[in-house]
């Protein structure tokens, strides 16, 4: 294996590792002798920062590893749409990396800069956008 691809496995392994660890954290579990409800409870209603942390580092690894599977989903939707393979190939490979590649940067950005944690919301709200483009 090259040097590059064991430090993204290295990477990739750490954020998982955290990931379990927060959420490890993160639940209470009700097992106590006289209690008979052994379902785990969560600790709050608002996540903590480990768990904020954790879900930024788990969606981070599932885009990069997963990013690439937007290329043949955006085939098979283009070719069911126009029903003309080429086409489907053509203009779906396009549709498929435009997709790919932004979400496979957004999942390194988001393995980078798991530690500090999760927007509590969104910085621009999808009906705000609406009203802008005209």
């Amino acid at each position: 294996m090259g040097m590059s691809i064991k430090i993204f496995v290295a990477i990739a392994l750490i954020a998982i590792l955290i990931t379990g660890v927060s959420y490890a954290a993160d639940v209470k579990t009700n097992i106590t002798p006289g209690n008979k409800d052994t379902v785990a409870s969560s600790s709050a209603t608002t996540p903590s920062l480990a768990h904020k942390q954790g879900m930024k580092a788990e969606r981070g690894v599932k885009n990069i590893l997963f990013g690439w599977t937007d290329i043949p989903k955006s085939i098979i939707q283009v070719t069911r749409d126009s029903k003309n393979p080429i086409w489907g190939l053509t203009a779906g490979t396009l549709k498929g990396v435009g997709k790919a590649f932004p979400r496979t940067v957004s999942g390194i950005a988001d393995v980078v800069s798991f530690p500090m944690g999760d927007y509590d919301k969104m910085p621009v709200h999808p009906d705000e956008l609406k009203t802008q483009i005209k």
